[in-house]
């Protein structure tokens, strides 16, 4: 009985370690996902909140008193030069006549005294008239003259406010609001409606201060918002900000088709001098214990652990410094789980990809 026991415990050793050894030759590889490491020229980026405005939009007033007779409704598009709102221009329309009225009696008036001084010429010329006489009526003529040119400048002035009874649009666009409704009385400077040009749009962003040294105008970068990813066109900078905040305004020019004004976007900005180096993906990064590191493969397929300083960000990439060459394989998924010579398999679809990539 001890001899069967012995034989027993030993056969069931063997068995155990005979286990043990098959799960370990059996245990799969990790599969992981890979990128290249990439070089090229870049900068830090800050991303900042933009609001879409347009370069052309309008409290429209009114310029001359009046009962409303007609305003423009909300969302109506309106052209260049058509009513936005009409004003009742039947009081201009008769001070207008009484004008041309003045006119005609200056005209008439001085006609008259244009004869009678001929005829006091003719006479002084024979001493038969005072000069005094004649000074007198050459007097009054000059008079009548500025007089008339005066009631021709009125008359011009009601001319002028009899168009601007007519309300018309400085600029294409659309009525966003209106203050003012038909049948009330107005006066010069009240607000009548709102007009946006929804057509000439523009980008408002405040950046810090210190971006002014790494933007320039006319260069384009990138703007995302509500899915959509564009470059846009720094058309100004204003490099003047508030002692509180230390920001300053950028303006981009931006395309209609886009995004509706007031929408909000995020514009990413230089925040550094553009220099040399190389990038990994943000997903290669792993932080451990007070370290940040990348994985690249060996050439049998194992995990290799790179120490790496990082640098700048840009877009999904960053800016890193350590023993890694442009076009090495770095895990971008499932690194937070290997360990250093731990065997991997790349996934089927990373591996077309990166084949894709390397022709």
């Amino acid at each position: 009985m001890k001899y069967v026991g012995a034989v027993t415990f030993a056969l069931m050793t063997l068995g155990l370690a005979g286990n043990s050894a098959l799960g370990e030759t059996q245990a799969p590889p990790a599969v992981v996902e890979v990128a290249r490491v990439s070089e090229g020229r870049g900068a830090a980026i800050i991303s900042l909140p933009g609001t879409v405005i347009s370069k052309q939009d309008a409290q429209i007033s009114a310029e001359v008193s009046g009962s409303l007779v007609w305003v423009a409704e909300v969302g109506d598009h309106i052209a260049k030069g058509e009513p936005l709102a009409i004003i009742d221009d039947h009081l201009l329309q008769l001070q207008l006549r009484n004008d041309w009225a003045e006119i005609e009696r200056l005209k008439a008036d001085i006609e008259y005294n244009q004869r009678q001084m001929a005829r006091l010429e003719r006479l002084a010329q024979q001493n038969n008239t005072s000069q005094s006489g004649l000074d007198e009526v050459q007097s009054r003529l000059q008079m009548l003259l500025q007089e008339q040119r005066i009631a021709e400048v009125d008359r011009d002035r009601t001319v002028y406010d009899l168009g601007r009874a007519r309300v018309r649009a400085p600029f294409s666009g659309v009525v966003v609001s209106r203050e003012a409704d038909v049948g009330e009385y107005t006066q010069p400077g009240d607000p009548l409606l709102r007009l946006v040009d929804t057509e000439s749009l523009e980008i408002s962003v405040n950046a810090p201060l210190r971006a002014a040294r790494f933007n320039q105008p006319n260069t384009r970068v990138p703007v995302q918002g509500g899915g959509e990813n564009i470059t846009a066109e720094i058309r100004a900078i204003v490099p003047v900000g508030d002692s509180v905040s230390r920001m300053m305004e950028l303006r981009l020019t931006l395309e209609p088709g886009h995004w509706y004004i007031g929408e909000a976007v995020t514009v990413e900005l230089a925040d550094s001098l553009v220099a040399t180096g190389i990038s990994v993906p943000r997903d290669a990064l792993v932080l451990r214990d007070n370290e940040v590191f990348v994985y690249t493969l060996s050439a049998d397929q194992t995990a290799i652990k790179v120490p790496v300083i990082t640098g700048p960000g840009h877009g999904s990439d960053v800016a890193v410094q350590g023993e890694l060459e442009p076009g090495t394989l770095v895990v971008v998924r499932g690194a937070e789980r290997l360990r250093e010579g731990q065997p991997v398999k790349i996934s089927q679809r990373e591996t077309s990809a990166e084949r894709q990539a390397a022709s």
